[in-house]
């Protein structure tokens, strides 16, 4: 891929254009469309494992998507999606309209979707004023709204001018915005103190993320990670989980926040850029533990339900598997979750997997594809005609359009599309939107 040819191309115009296409109403979801009738879908690429990267995107159609003769290039074609690190975007139901988080640069823009890789603005705001820094996370939440989230940290000791004086905790505090996503305005903004167990504060211990919320009966449920700080060393410290948590709070007050617990899992549940936590057809929440060995939680009624345990997929697989990314639903209980095999190498390595797993039976099955996968930044798959559209290619290689067939229990229980070229050594695809 030309990375300098798309950036010299993309500079021409006042300001780059962008694309990304999301099927989801109440989640962070890819919920499933009724029908392949038009809607645009879009193609995105430019993650790296071995640093930050720019981000390019192209629109295509679902008939386009499931030719095997077609072949997606981005050498010398493709929009650049302004951020300073690798962007989150999300669109419009009908795929018309995309959303961008300029993360690292403040704003939020919000692109009519024309054809190929043409794209229009149409608004932009800033938000680092509210947000109080230039890399807040989001999630949009439905047509109409998205959450920006951030976590800010001070470590408070018994003379506030002195750090050698005794420490006595680490504080969280918390900042939500809900954006008007017709407008791009900031409607409710709230920043408090994110409740915390006395005994872990007082070790150091403390909340540093929180993202990929679901809205469930009248609440958000925030996934949650935490870090140790060791006041003896001044730097943050190993952290050794000992239970999972969900920050929950009224939506869209914002108020009268709590978090649920549970010792049954231990590890985090924020994710990292892929949907985290799914809400099926029965009004229950799966949520991915990102952090450790690959687990899935079930949250009922708005506490972790008791009855279900845990569905350990890592158990399964024979290999030490850490799904620390999130995972796609696609419905009746079945998703697909990316795991990295930790047993070959780590986040930067090629060893990632795709795992079917059927939620209510508890059972996982790794599909045989049969390219080297780097997942670490992999945000989107697609719900199309109750399947799931992944686009899957090796770091600098090919691959091709993967379609999955949730019906099917097979390891090949897939057909692939369209091919799909990167062009660079680093590059990867890192959705279909």
């Amino acid at each position: 891929m030309n990375f300098k040819y798309l950036s010299r191309f993309a500079c021409l115009s006042a300001l780059s254009l962008m694309t990304f296409s999301c099927s989801e109403d109440d989640s962070p979801s890819s919920e499933p469309s009724n029908s392949s009738d038009y809607r645009p879908y879009h193609l995105v690429i430019g993650s790296s494992p071995t640093g930050e990267s720019e981000t390019y995107i192209q629109g295509t159609t679902v008939e386009e998507l499931n030719d095997p003769n077609k072949t997606y290039t981005f050498n010398g074609y493709g929009r650049e999606v302004p951020s300073t690190r690798t962007a989150r975007l999300y669109t419009s139901n009908d795929g018309e309209t995309v959303y961008n988080l300029n993360y690292g640069g403040g704003d939020i823009a919000k692109y009519d979707y024309i054809s190929g890789q043409n794209y229009d603005l149409l608004l932009t705001t800033d938000i680092q004023a509210v947000m109080g820094t230039l890399y807040p996370r989001w999630t949009k939440i439905d047509d109409n709204y998205a959450m920006l989230h951030n976590v800010t940290t001070e470590h408070i000791y018994e003379d506030p001018d002195d750090e050698n004086s005794p420490y006595l905790r680490t504080d969280a505090t918390v900042t939500l915005a809900r954006v008007d996503l017709n407008t791009l305005t900031v409607l409710e903004n709230r920043s408090f103190q994110f409740p915390y167990d006395e005994d872990n504060s007082e070790e150091g211990i403390h909340t540093f993320r929180i993202d990929a919320p679901v809205i469930a009966n009248g609440k958000l449920y925030y996934g949650v990670a935490k870090r140790f700080y060791d006041a003896l060393t001044g730097e943050n410290g190993t952290m050794v989980y000992d239970n999972i948590e969900t920050l929950v709070v009224d939506y869209p007050s914002l108020e009268n926040e709590t978090t649920i617990v549970s010792t049954v899992a231990q590890g985090s549940t924020n994710g990292y850029r892929t949907p985290v936590a799914h809400i099926d057809e029965n009004g229950d929440t799966y949520q991915m533990v990102t952090n450790g060995s690959a687990t899935i939680m079930k949250i009922s009624n708005g506490v972790y339900d008791t009855s279900y345990n845990k569905f350990d997929i890592g158990s399964l697989l024979g290999y030490n598997a850490e799904a620390n990314t999130g995972w796609f639903y696609v419905g009746n209980g079945i998703g697909y979750v990316p795991v990295l095999n930790t047993d070959l190498g780590d986040n930067s390595s090629s060893n990632w997997k795709v795992i079917r797993v059927d939620v209510y039976n508890k059972t996982a099955v790794e599909m045989n594809i049969p390219i080297d996968l780097w997942l670490r930044q992999y945000q989107w798959a697609s719900v199309i005609d109750g399947k799931l559209y992944m686009a899957l290619a090796s770091l600098g290689g090919v691959g091709n359009v993967y379609i999955f067939d949730p019906s099917s229990t097979s390891a090949d229980g897939y057909t692939t599309g369209a091919v799909l070229q990167t062009g660079t050594t680093d590059a990867s695809y890192i959705g279909l939107f």
